[in-house]
């Protein structure tokens, strides 16, 4: 009996809760009223406008304009739809009309989606007026990018409707036929950038006219504009070094090296993000993908590994010098090269049979001095060389390498920076020595680095010692960032006693080296050329390509305020292009103004057109007669 007398307690607590919650359903919300009333009520989704972008000079790059769009719900299109009255409305064809149906339907065929994109205010006036007619379709209105350069598409990137991926991933936020950033700040700032959908509820009449908004407004929510950012980027430096790229492939990357702050970042082939926008789009996109000579669309700042050459050899001293196998009277003696057994290394420095010392050896870019330096390196425990590696491996990825950076960019590459496990796995454990590996100590061998991570690594010698993360936005609406990773310096292994004798070097370069030719009269520069060797492999055989002209730099050496690492590919020696790119665009950006009229103008209107048809012809001949693969990030 007291059994039976729980159960009726039970079952009446649940009863009452039943018959409150159905009171509370009907009574005091309105969510079943607006889903029974579908058939008269719109439900309008409000786009919010998405944030401008400006540069840190408050330069506007970005903005929107207003387009239409025309959505469907495929299940209310009735089986008396006329067609081709409808495709004469929109100016489409029929198959075009069936083409998109599909698409909304695989979606949804319950949910709305986007059936047109992009209408015009013009021509959207027209069918509004005959929308009624057709049930099952509707309109809504939304922004679209307005980008007011016609380059920098790798920076500022472009937006392009969502997949299954994107909507499955946030399913709250997004539907079919929405759009998101695809690629630079507008993929790595999406959520800063798109802002918060709102939605509108009218009242219709038979005809599918809108009346009047439906209870009061009541049930609206508003949409929340996105918020504006501001770039670190210097738009004018950025078109400055944009136009020192005429007829050039390659990267070019500017830091503040007091705070990260990204300056300028150009990859060449430069690309225009207007025509990423609208109608344009799916053509160009297309075009550009398809482009696997030039990779058009492969941001060489970030994504392009390259041998770092000679730079490198900056970090073989500071790795000798940490880990206590030379100091800075170390001296030795160039013989035309490094020479041990039949391992030969040439060297073209000029300064041989005689003592050579650390800042001299950074001037000149001694081979044989540095060779030596990291045989000493790897040899340091020479019982247990892969120890040795280890250590030395540690200090150079301190320096940012071999890792993303962590940064704020869409885009980025590890590189590679190998360890003493790396060749164990590579080479069998005791079946290599520091000559197998010698090719490290001048920035070959298996090195690959980005340009971003080789500006990044002059501004930690330039600051003698530690490094702001990179970043590409300086304020999100006017507020300055607060992330930690990008406000807080990052320390290097290295002491920093140790970076004078390098700095004295770079700037030695520019003195008795190989950047005399384009030494700047009134800003002290520090810098280092550097020639990247560049090969291809075709059946197993390596195929020497033209070498990549590399260099960094930093300025004024008593107080730097810009560091640079520029590479072009196939151009030769670092002096003949990136040395002079480089020396330009921080004499640009100290004086605001350049008075090396001739070099600005030699640079700007010469470039490496021929280099680059012959290699594309080279590689187009072998694509269809061989069998062969080539590394684009290499």
């Amino acid at each position: 009996m007291k059994k039976l007398y729980i159960f009726y307690i039970l079952l009446s607590s649940i009863g009452l809760i039943f018959i409150i919650r159905l009171f509370y359903l009907q009574i005091y919300t309105e969510k079943y009223i607006l889903n029974a009333f579908n058939t008269s009520i719109k439900q309008e989704i409000i786009i919010p406008e998405r944030g401008s972008i400006f540069d840190r000079n408050n330069n506007l790059l970005v903005f929107n304009k207003s387009i239409y769009e025309l959505i469907v719900v495929p299940m209310l299109i009735d089986e008396n739809f006329n067609i081709i009255e409808f495709c004469n409305l929109l100016g489409i064809k029929k198959d075009t009309f069936h083409k998109n149906l599909n698409k909304a339907k695989a979606y949804s065929k319950y949910l709305p989606s986007v059936f047109l994109p992009f209408i015009s205010k013009e021509k959207f006036a027209t069918i509004q007026e005959k929308l009624y007619k057709y049930k099952g379709f509707d309109w809504t209105k939304r922004s679209l990018r307005d980008y007011k350069v016609e380059s920098s598409a790798n920076i500022l990137g472009y937006i392009g409707e969502v997949n299954q991926k994107n909507i499955k991933k946030e399913s709250n936020y997004y539907q079919m036929g929405d759009f998101i950033g695809w690629a630079g700040v507008e993929k790595s700032y999406e959520k800063i950038l798109r802002g918060k959908k709102g939605i509108k509820y009218w009242i219709k009449d038979r005809n599918g006219c809108i009346i009047e908004s439906y209870n009061n407004k009541k049930n609206n929510v508003k949409s929340i504009s996105g918020n504006d950012i501001s770039l670190t980027i210097d738009w004018n430096l950025q078109k400055y070094a944009e136009q020192l790229m005429y007829q050039k492939k390659g990267g070019i990357v500017a830091i503040n090296p007091k705070n990260g702050e990204i300056l300028s970042l150009v990859s060449s082939p430069i690309n225009n993000p207007n025509l990423f926008v609208g109608i344009h789009r799916s053509k160009e996109f297309k075009r550009l993908i398809q482009n696997t000579i030039d990779y058009p669309l492969f941001d060489r700042t970030t994504q392009a590994r390259y041998p770092p050459a000679s730079p490198f050899k900056l970090l073989t001293e500071l790795a000798g010098l940490q880990m206590g196998v030379v100091n800075t009277k170390t001296h030795f003696i160039c013989y035309n090269g490094f020479k041990f057994g039949k391992k030969r290394i040439h060297c073209h420095s000029g300064y041989h049979k005689f003592p050579i010392g650390i800042e001299t050896a950074v001037a000149v870019s001694c081979n044989n001095y540095f060779a030596q330096v990291y045989k000493r390196v790897i040899e340091k425990y020479p019982k247990n060389i892969t120890k040795s590696v280890n250590e030395w491996c540690e200090i150079i990825k301190s320096f940012g390498f071999g890792n993303y950076l962590y940064n704020d960019l869409a885009t980025g590459e590890k590189g590679m920076i190998p360890s003493g496990d790396y060749y164990n796995k590579k080479y069998g454990y005791s079946k290599w020595n520091a000559l197998t590996i010698i090719s490290n100590s001048i920035g070959q061998g298996e090195i690959n680095v980005t340009p971003i991570q080789l500006a990044n690594m002059v501004c930690a010698i330039a600051n003698k010692g530690f490094f702001y993360t990179p970043h590409i936005v300086k304020y999100i609406n006017n507020q300055p960032i607060t992330n930690l990773n990008y406000t807080f310096a990052k320390y290097t292994k290295v002491k920093s006693k140790y970076f004078d004798y390098i700095i004295h070097g770079m700037e030695k370069v520019f003195a008795i080296g190989t950047g005399k030719s384009f030494k700047s009269s009134d800003i002290r520069m520090a810098g280092k050329t550097g020639t990247a060797q560049n090969f291809i492999k075709i059946n197993h055989n390596t195929i020497t390509l033209p070498d990549h002209s590399v260099f960094i730099l930093f300025a004024p050496v008593e107080d730097p305020k810009i560091a640079i690492s520029v590479i072009i590919e196939n151009g030769g020696f670092g002096s003949r292009w990136a040395g002079p790119i480089a020396s330009l665009i921080a004499e640009k950006y100290i004086n605001n103004n350049v008075y090396r009229k001739n070099l600005e103008k030699k640079i700007m209107t010469s470039g490496l057109k021929i280099v680059y048809d012959s290699i594309a012809k080279m590689k187009v001949y072998n694509k269809k007669n061989t069998k062969y693969s080539i590394d684009k990030k290499k």
